[in-house]
Order: structure tokens, then C-alpha cells, then sequence
């Protein structure tokens, strides 16, 4: 009897458990921060900053930084955490390369409405690249920028869209495939509510794609980026990134700079 009430403890703590994380995924998978700590000004760049309304009436906290003669625009969808004032050097970085940029921050995040969630995310990148296309930045001059999670949010706009290019820095293949990784006990299919398929996306995304990764990536394994690369079906490019999650990226690897100013110059061609 003893060995019968020990299965019905283990199995009553391991249910407790995926009861618990189906409960309380959102709090592992969004690290919003409200506080604005830096923007375009700091560095001393001029920039509008604009609220879009989203589709089902969400206010949408977009910056517009403009280029002096660009030659096309970005949308930049940023990770899971802070806010949009934490990527102020990679706005500018792509700035440089000649690109209007559309920064913004989900909701729930810094001064956007609401609270995150993972069709909200969808449906303020649709708002911002609306507004792009209002400002005369259309699909065909318009490139989706995902960092992280915003890798699964530019991938899908970026198929529906049918924007010039994609670029996809540091994204895992899924959510599922996140939480198998990191709780691999544990039957992470059924209990996942959010997909962020990053991979089913991309399958379905036609234009030109750069694929960004660091085999240092200590929260998202390099194995993944290179998955997401091979099931492009359009052109596609790869760049190793350098460094780890947070502490690296395409601010501190030259080579990978250089792979993205060459993807920009060749999908802007002709549009000067």
C-alpha cells in the first residue's frame, strides 16, 4: 500500500505542477516594464512619437525615426522584455543603413494600452505596419525586423503582409518548443495556451530572409536558429551572431553587421 499512496503523492505533485505552469505561463513568457528610460533624443536623433490605434481599439506606442534620404522603412518588433526604450542602439544601427524605422512596444508595454497577449502582439505589429503604409512605406519598400519573441510576431505579419524582407534575430522555432526545452517532464503541447510558431510562419513567408544567431546563445539554442534559416522557402541568408542572449546580438558582431548592411542594400536596390 505504502508504494500506492507514494505513485498518488508523486502523481498529485506532478499534475499540481502542470496545473500550475498552464495557470501561470504568461508569467515566464512576458517581462514587461512600463519605464522609459532612453529614447532616440538621447543620442541626440530627432523622432515623432505616435500612438496607432490597433484593430480592436488597443493605443499602440510606435516612435518614428526617420532617415535623412531612405531608400525603404523597418518595422522592429523587440523580445519579451523592458520596452522599446532598450533598443534604442539597434533603431539607430538600422537608421544608418538607410531605413525610416517604426519602433513600437506591445501592449502592456512602456505607454501602450492593454495587456499582453499573444494576438494582441499580432495585432499591434498589423497596426504599426498599417501606419507605415499610410506614411507611403508599403510592402514593397517595407522590411519586418523580430527580435527574440519578436521573431515569431514579424514572421507572421511578414507572410500576411507580403513585405520586401524579413530579418530574424536570436527567435526560437515556437513556445512549445521553448518549454520543451527548458521543461522537457513535462507534456508542454497541452499545457502551452500561446504558440508564437515562428517556424509555421516562416514556412509560409516567401520574401527574402536574414537569419541572425549565436552559437553562444545561452537562452535560445542555436540549433533553433538554424532551423528557422533551413525552412525558409524564399531567398535566405544566415549571419553568426556573436555573444550570448542579452549581453550579445548584432550590436557587438561586426561581421553579422556587415551581412545585414549587405541584405538591406541588395532588397532596397533600385528604390533610391
Amino acid at each position: 500500500m505504502s508504494a500506492v499512496f507514494l505513485i498518488a503523492g508523486i502523481s498529485a505533485v506532478y499534475l499540481g505542477m502542470c496545473a500550475f505552469l498552464y495557470i501561470k505561463q504568461d508569467d515566464y513568457i512576458y517581462f514587461p516594464e512600463r519605464k522609459i528610460t532612453a529614447t532616440p533624443l538621447t543620442f541626440g536623433i530627432p523622432y515623432e512619437d505616435l500612438h496607432v490605434p490597433a484593430s480592436d481599439g488597443i493605443s499602440v506606442n510606435c516612435w518614428l525615426i526617420r532617415a535623412g534620404d531612405p531608400t525603404g522603412a523597418v518595422v522592429f518588433a523587440h523580445g519579451n522584455g523592458g520596452n522599446l526604450g532598450d533598443r534604442v542602439e539597434k533603431y539607430l544601427l538600422l537608421r544608418d543603413l538607410g531605413l525610416t524605422v517604426f519602433a513600437f512596444d506591445y501592449r502592456g508595454y512602456g505607454n501602450s494600452g492593454g495587456s499582453p497577449s499573444e494576438e494582441g502582439f499580432y495585432l499591434d505589429a498589423e497596426a504599426v505596419v498599417s501606419e507605415a503604409g499610410r506614411r507611403g512605406f508599403g510592402g514593397g519598400n517595407l522590411i519586418l525586423y523580430g527580435e527574440s519573441i519578436g521573431g515569431a510576431v514579424a514572421a507572421k505579419v511578414a507572410a500576411k503582409s507580403g513585405a520586401a524582407g524579413l530579418i530574424i534575430e536570436s527567435s526560437f522555432t515556437s513556445a512549445a518548443e521553448m518549454a520543451k526545452h527548458y521543461y522537457p517532464a513535462f507534456p508542454v503541447k497541452l499545457i502551452m495556451r500561446s504558440e508564437f510558431d515562428t517556424l509555421r510562419s516562416m514556412r509560409s513567408c516567401a520574401c527574402p530572409v536574414l537569419v541572425m544567431h549565436s552559437p553562444g546563445d545561452d537562452i535560445i539554442p542555436y540549433r533553433m536558429g538554424l532551423h528557422l534559416y533551413e525552412s525558409a522557402p524564399g531567398p535566405k541568408r544566415f549571419a553568426r551572431l556573436e555573444g550570448g542572449h542579452n549581453g550579445g546580438g548584432i550590436l557587438v558582431s561586426a561581421e553579422a553587421r556587415e551581412d545585414l548592411r549587405s541584405f538591406v542594400k541588395d532588397l532596397m536596390k533600385g528604390r533610391e
